[in-house]
């Protein structure tokens, strides 16, 4: 019968004790298997070539693998317990009966193949052949903080050819009920957990990560006196894992002065919070990040191999291939409860768009409502920050972005109202496009070129391009050139994190013709590669009411010679927490 072993808090006095019944406990595993050998990772090397025996040692006898034990491609019949940042620029083969334990480490590598891979708590493994796991490997996920990362398989797959492979604890990957397949970009896919009781943040009531602590769960909202320990408004520093978002709010609803913290592919540790959230922060929302590729679609128009659309609408959802970014359209769409409720239930959404062409009076979502009044419209918006997602800005037709967003931007900062992202639309109405049917593509594109460059100057933050092209008066080989010229250059332009070419449904610019086949448009559209909509490791900001920079102060680090805890190491443990893998264990622990 399998016991569950609880957690342990020890204090230093009881190590010589655990160390009996750890070493009784080794013997008896020792006499169960036999003589099988074990390698840990040791270092020695300094190169952090996983295929160098001088980095591994046998636990047994402190001595290196033979030369030629570890090779690339090859077979290795020993267990391997592996931890720090390690490269394996070749094939790593695994006989079947061995395993590779990694724990508090990260593997870079090319493939895995046979064998067990356990992946620890904080444990990252990162494959980038377009056949990443073969040979019938195993893959357990041992831990929330902790992910497979394949960047050349993308999540629908993943879903087809790997998920059978893959273990949560010892249970079956069950897409979506306790396994999360985002997007890594335009062709790849992050594997991990997927658990409400993920704890990836912890806060301090000190600065320099000391004081009171709490860890705080993904997809809750903290706010007020449900943020535990009575750390309300008593927060100076934090420590966010990567992969994960961060909200921060000084009003328990989420409004007020705000930032978002993205962790992206590095972990978050702020020493010391921007001075206007120190000790005042009552709002906390965590969210898994999904990596989306700049490359979109203005409605849910399949088959453009792109990571991330929206329709006009907060119904809609995301896909294996494809996150959903919600939009308050209208009024209707942010102003009740259950509206926010509806955006932060969103299965891989970060984001959430404002209202469409409010400056319109006569149309769009500001004929409702008098959302063409800017005071009426910023306040309906402001219920959007207690959604605890990054928020983009309403889109204006072209040239309102100069006065009616300006003026929504302006009273939205006398209100502490976080703006994260401009929208916009550009369809080249002011070159009078209804009498130039056959302008030059390359005068269209350096209209569009310098629009972007005076919004950018104007706001100074990421821009999201959620319409456009070159005008449905124009003819269809006027919009593909214009295309072929705007995609290399948005795809360059760093303050331009995402775009969506808008089909106008005239026969001009559509990506499919009505027989449903790919037009010269639609191919050009669906091949082209696009890059990273955030390609920082970590990005913190700018908003419209805080453009200060901050600093990241983590730092990796790995002692190579904690991998492994022998009888008589007790050094730096007073009153530490044991933590033993996996629990319930029904025939090794670590």
């Amino acid at each position: 019968m399998v016991k569950k072993i609880s957690t342990i808090l020890i204090s230093k006095n009881h190590l010589e004790t655990i160390h009996r019944y750890l070493l009784f406990f080794l013997l008896l595993v020792i006499s169960s298997y036999g003589l099988a050998q074990d390698y840990s990772w040791s270092g020695n090397a300094n190169d952090y070539d996983f295929f160098n025996e001088s980095n591994w040692i046998d636990t047994s006898t402190g001595l290196s693998p033979a030369n030629g034990s570890i090779n690339p491609s090859q077979p290795i019949h020993f267990n391997l317990y592996l931890s720090c940042n390690v490269e394996a620029n070749e094939a790593i083969v695994l006989n079947d009966s061995n395993t590779l334990h990694i724990s508090n480490g990260i593997l870079n590598a090319i493939s895995i193949s046979g064998g067990q891979v356990n992946i620890n708590e904080n444990s990252y493994i990162n494959l980038v052949a377009n056949i990443p796991l073969s040979n019938s490997v195993q893959i357990y996920l041992n831990s929330d903080i902790s992910w497979l990362r394949l960047s050349n398989v993308n999540p629908n797959d993943v879903y087809t050819n790997y998920l059978s492979t893959i273990f949560v604890f010892q249970d079956i990957a069950n897409y979506p009920d306790n396994i999360r397949l985002d997007n890594y970009y335009d062709n790849g896919t992050v594997i991990r957990i997927h658990n409400f009781d993920t704890t990836p943040l912890k806060i301090y009531t000190l600065e320099n990560l000391e004081g009171t602590e709490s860890s705080l769960s993904i997809d809750q909202v903290y706010g007020g006196s449900s943020i535990p320990n009575q750390m309300n408004n008593k927060i100076r520093s934090l420590f966010l894992r990567k992969g994960y978002m961060l909200t921060l709010a000084v009003n328990e609803d989420g409004t007020g002065k705000s930032k978002v913290f993205i962790a992206s592919e590095e972990d978050l540790e702020l020493q010391s919070l921007p001075n206007f959230l120190v000790d005042d922060i009552s709002f906390i929302r965590i969210i898994p990040w999904n990596w989306v590729s700049k490359k979109g679609t203005a409605g849910d128009i399949q088959g453009m191999n792109n990571t991330w659309f929206y329709r006009w609408s907060n119904h809609g959802e995301s896909d294996l291939l494809r996150e959903y970014t919600p939009m308050s359209w209208g009024r209707g769409g942010a102003d009740n409860d259950e509206d926010i409720s509806l955006y932060q239930s969103k299965y891989k959404s970060t984001h959430v768009l404002a209202f469409n062409e409010p400056d319109d009076c006569n149309g769009q979502s500001g004929q409702y409502g008098n959302m063409c009044v800017v005071d009426t419209a910023v306040a309906v918006y402001k219920n959007l920050m207690k959604t605890g997602l990054r928020l983009v800005s309403p889109a204006c037709r072209q040239g309102a972005v100069f006065n009616w967003l300006d003026s929504f931007n302006q009273l939205a900062i006398q209100n502490d109202i976080r703006i994260d992202v401009i929208a916009l639309h550009w369809y080249d109405w002011d070159a009078n496009p209804l009498n130039s049917p056959n302008a030059n593509p390359q005068n269209i594109f350096n209209r569009f070129a310098e629009y972007l460059e005076n919004v950018y100057d104007l706001y100074g933050l990421p821009i999201w391009i959620t319409e456009f092209n070159a005008n449905k008066h124009r003819t269809e080989q006027v919009n593909r050139e214009f295309m072929q010229l705007a995609l290399p250059y948005l795809e360059n332009l760093s303050y331009v994190e995402r775009y969506s070419w808008f089909e106008p449904v005239s026969g001009t610019a559509d990506y499919y013709d009505s027989q449903n086949n790919l037009t010269l448009i639609g191919d050009f559209y669906k091949n082209y590669e696009s890059s990273a909509s955030i390609p920082e490791a970590i990005q913190i900001g700018p908003d419209n009411l805080d453009n200060s920079v901050v600093i990241n102060n983590y730092i990796y680090t790995c002692e190579d010679s904690d991998s492994a805890l022998s009888i008589d190491q007790d050094q730096g443990l007073p009153n530490s927490e044991i933590r033993i893998f996996p629990n319930p264990a029904i025939d090794k622990i670590n």
